[in-house]
């Protein structure tokens, strides 16, 4: 037996070939899924959800109740008509105390 390619010839080439499907000749277009498992769905949040949205850094976070019974306490709530951020409490996104206005889904 000769030291050649003579006892490699079955196994696989490690070159972009490789990856090239043999029966219709088609690269696969996401074999293991990487992209479904690192993206992120545009949804819209579920029921009872809070969107909490920030006067510093300008963000819309979605927390849900419970989360933002940590983040409320303590917090200062004042609905005065013509407010546009009524509530002084802690931002999910930037973790600052700061003015925010908080929306509930139903």
């Amino acid at each position: 037996m000769t030291a050649g390619n003579e006892g490699f010839d079955r196994l696989r080439r490690r070159t972009p070939d490789a990856a090239v499907d043999p029966v219709s000749g088609a690269a696969p277009v996401d074999p293991q899924g990487r992209r479904a498992l690192y993206s992120v769905a545009e949804q819209a949040p579920a029921l009872g959800a809070v969107s909490v949205t920030c006067s510093r850094c300008e963000e819309t976070a979605v927390v849900t109740p419970r989360a933002l019974v940590g983040l409320a306490l303590p917090s200062l709530h004042l609905p005065l008509p013509g407010r546009a951020y009524p509530s002084w409490m802690r931002c999910p996104s930037c973790r600052a105390r700061t003015w925010v206005r908080l929306g509930l889904r139903l």
